[in-house]
């Protein structure tokens, strides 16, 4: 009881400072026992309505005074920031101490790329004689390695802005403009690379991509690709249409759906990205299907069973069938398939290495992407394009390495194969009742 009666003896000390400095009060009105602070005239009209019991006025104004504190602690705003006085300067930092004495290892290990894929992308995104020529205003605190490393870092790791001011030597602000500034600068440029830009393969491209496929799958000769949906995490936006269309209820999250193809190089040929979380993959091909197969001719891609292939998709999206099917299929064409199927569902598992190169190489995926839209977009174009430059000058791709005619020799040299506890076997899916209406074995109808 004692706590309690300080509380409200402090209360009634506040009241009566922010009563004399904030209502302008005038006159007080004091009581046998306790002094009742000043109020104003605005403030009194409040008990008009009072009777002359002064607990019950107490308890009352009490009230008043617990609204008035937390309307007056609602307006306070506590910001704390990140001063220019304890950050390094640029030539000094971490970042600086790396890229100039750093082993190679190390640095592949924090930007992704190796020295000799770093430079030629530095060469290519800037014009170095421009870029160090005297300007006008304020000189930049970062030179090219610094721009190109600050966008590398963000991309490949789930770090704020505050750590990465630590490791480059910059303030908030310009590390927040130099990100937005360098996003634009890669996606606009890296869009029109030979190696890095997302391209639709044309019919010679096609051929080779379905020779590579063969020489690992000998029974298929015309999948080309290899696709599947990934979702990303999102903020919140205040706009409510927007984010009841975001939020996934699979995911029970504000999410993004995507859509990328990988063909057995690697990297991505085909992507549909910054659509909304409430739309799953089968909905999300309806934008894109016509368009693909008018592009595809007689080739197919391979994806699993989220994806339509049937109706319209029949005969471009082939993929494994499922259980439930594969008891309904007549006996004479069952193991054949089947054995189709075992095909698809070792392909179907070259976008998932796809995805987890993408997600492991680049965590800033599994951060909350920015609300904003056109800046989400962004940040998954840069992914995706310096994604397809890693894998063409880098490698350290499972797809690149799967496909490889080196990796397929050994392959069935070894009979290593772990995708193989997925398949098949052969009598595991009759059915009930054979195309000749006769009845098989029980046994072979327990999963």
């Amino acid at each position: 009881m004692e706590s309690a009666y300080r509380i409200i003896h402090t209360m009634e000390s506040a009241y009566l400072f922010l009563s004399q400095n904030y209502l302008g009060a005038q006159q007080q009105t004091p009581t046998p026992q306790t002094p009742t602070p000043t109020v104003s005239q605005n403030t009194m009209e409040l008990f008009v309505l009072l009777d002359d019991d002064n607990q019950r006025q107490r308890r009352l104004w009490q009230v008043l005074l617990l609204v008035l504190l937390l309307q007056f602690h609602n307006n306070i705003r506590d910001r704390h920031f990140l001063l220019r006085s304890a950050i390094v300067q640029p030539r000094e930092s971490p970042w600086k101490r790396l890229y100039e004495n750093g082993d190679d290892e190390s640095f592949f290990h924090l930007t992704g790329l190796n020295r000799h894929a770093f430079r030629m992308l530095m060469g290519y995104i800037f014009d170095l004689d421009q870029f160090t020529r005297r300007r006008r205003g304020r000189p930049r605190l970062l030179g090219p390695d610094g721009y190109l490393g600050l966008v590398l870092f963000y991309l490949g790791s789930t770090m704020s802005y505050k750590h990465l001011c630590l490791i480059f030597g910059i303030t908030p602000s310009v590390c927040c403009r130099a990100i937005n500034w360098m996003l634009k600068k890669i996606v606009r440029d890296l869009r029109d690379h030979p190696f890095a830009r997302v391209k639709f393969p044309d019919g010679d491209k096609m051929r080779e991509f379905a020779a590579m496929v063969q020489l690992r799958e000998p029974l298929v000769d015309d999948i080309i690709g290899f696709m599947d949906g990934v979702s990303f995490p999102s903020e919140c936006t205040d706009d409510r249409i927007v984010q009841n269309s975001m939020y996934c209820g699979y995911d029970c999250d504000t999410m993004v759906n995507n859509v990328f193809a990988y063909g057995p190089d690697g990297k991505v040929f085909f992507a549909a990205i910054n659509f909304p979380g409430s739309w799953a993959d089968g909905s999300l091909t309806a934008r894109f299907l016509h368009k693909m197969k008018n592009r595809m001719l007689s080739y197919k891609i391979c994806v699993d069973q989220g994806f339509p292939r049937s109706g319209d998709a029949y005969g471009t999206f082939v993929g494994p069938i499922t259980k439930r099917a594969a008891r309904r299929l007549h006996r004479d064409v069952r193991d054949y398939l089947l054995l189709i199927s075992n095909v698809h569902t070792s392909l179907r598992q070259a976008s998932e290495w796809g995805m987890r190169g993408l997600q492991g190489t680049f965590p800033r995926c599994k951060k909350r992407l920015p609300s904003d839209s056109a800046i989400r977009r962004l940040v998954i174009e840069a992914i995706v394009l310096v994604h397809n430059y890693r894998t063409e000058y880098v490698g350290y791709s499972q797809i690149q390495t799967v496909f490889d005619p080196e990796y397929v020799r050994c392959e069935n040299l070894h009979g290593y194969d772990r995708i193989s506890q997925y398949y098949f076997r052969p009598g595991e899916y009759d059915s009930d009742i054979d195309g000749d209406g006769s009845e098989s074995d029980g046994e072979n109808n327990v999963e």
